[in-house]
């Protein structure tokens, strides 16, 4: 693994103002990862739970925190699993973001 690409991994922010929630500016952190191609086990393992899954995100596990979004490309991807991978990584599997 070459950690050649960069990512971003965004928190969702919301303010909190008189009692009603409101969409905040987001928190991104870049961060260099391995794009990968979704493993086959992957794929049919979404599908039976009615996913569908388009990219797999290796990254450190000192770079992730719990995010839930990664931006790569200028597409948006949900995180849907992440599994540690070895000591030290990260797995992210992540499907498309609907606009």
């Amino acid at each position: 693994m070459f950690f050649s690409d960069k990512i971003t991994l965004r928190t969702p922010a919301a303010t909190v103002t008189a009692g009603f929630s409101a969409p905040g500016t987001p928190v991104d952190v870049e961060v260099f990862a391995d794009a990968q191609s979704v493993y086959r086990e992957e794929h049919y393992s979404a599908l039976a739970a009615g996913r569908k899954v388009e990219r797999t995100f290796v990254v450190h596990a000192e770079d992730y925190s719990g995010q839930m979004v990664v931006v790569h490309e200028s597409k948006e991807y949900r995180v849907e699993r992440a599994p540690a991978k070895g000591l030290g990584d990260v797995d992210l599997i992540c499907s498309l973001l609907e606009a």
